[in-house]
């Protein structure tokens, strides 16, 4: 049975460059599925694409195929990777660190493979798009029935380019935290975790620059503009604004630090 194709780019929508690597992946499988994850990644923004695809995987079907193409290495010396992750998922992308996050959530590496064989990218290998002439092709290959060791020769799992995320920290009655992300909401997802206030010792209401700020359940709980802080549905805590953007409000960014008192 053919596998779904999970595809996950910074290209955007205003090229054809997403089209394309449709039109390359159905013509070598025709029956797989693609699902477009997100094609808004932040350009060249690596962590961010691994953010992406990881924070995908406990919802995508078990047996699929994970293609990321965030790849501001092309035409370096970077591999072209594929992964069999411990779940059985595969993944293919450019060795820098974007499917790390993605195969951790997965169970980790099992196997990987060089993307190497002919028979499995398109010829000539442009310098500039391995996204059509690369992982595009080899994803499909690899749904429509080749194995891992059809791309390419086997590499060390512990050689593989990761991408580390910054944890909290914890001091009593504070926690540094780092902006993880910025959706385009303007919500603010931070790098700590509920526990975290309660290893600091620090409750309901708090304190963020100098603002004393409620934890909610939902945006709704406060009035429209107001800023508050909520779970959000990846268990992080969140700057948000009813109705509005924390990250004008507060003047944050991805890589930001905040402190939680």
């Amino acid at each position: 049975m053919t596998r779904p194709i999970v595809f996950c780019t910074d290209y955007g929508v205003a090229d054809v460059f997403v089209g394309v690597c449709h039109g390359v992946m159905a013509g070598i499988a025709p029956d797989a599925r693609i699902i477009d994850l997100s094609h808004a990644v932040p350009r060249q923004d690596v962590v961010r694409g691994a953010l992406t695809l990881s924070r995908a995987t406990p919802y995508m079907p078990a047996d699929a195929v994970y293609v990321a193409v965030v790849d501001p290495g092309v035409g370096s010396e970077r591999r072209s990777i594929a992964v069999r992750a411990d779940s059985g998922a595969l993944l293919v992308g450019p060795d820098n660190g974007v499917l790390s996050l993605a195969w951790e959530s997965l169970g980790g590496v099992r196997t990987a493979a060089a993307i190497e064989d002919e028979r499995v990218t398109l010829s000539p290998v442009s310098k500039t798009f391995h996204g059509r002439d690369v992982f595009a092709p080899a994803a499909a290959h690899l749904a429509a029935g080749f194995s891992l060791e059809d791309v390419g020769p086997s590499i060390d799992a512990d050689a593989l380019r990761v991408v580390e995320m910054p944890g909290p920290m914890v001091a009593p009655g504070a926690v540094g935290t780092r902006v993880i992300e910025v959706d385009a909401f303007g919500n603010v997802q931070l790098s700590a975790r509920p526990i975290d206030l309660e290893s600091a010792g620090i409750g309901a209401p708090l304190t963020v620059s100098g603002r004393t700020v409620p934890l909610v359940g939902i945006f709704a709980d406060v009035a429209p503009g107001e800023l508050a802080v909520i779970v959000d549905s990846q268990g992080y805590l969140a700057l948000v604004v009813n109705r509005g953007s924390a990250a004008q409000m507060l003047e944050l960014k991805a890589g930001s630090a905040v402190v939680l008192e």
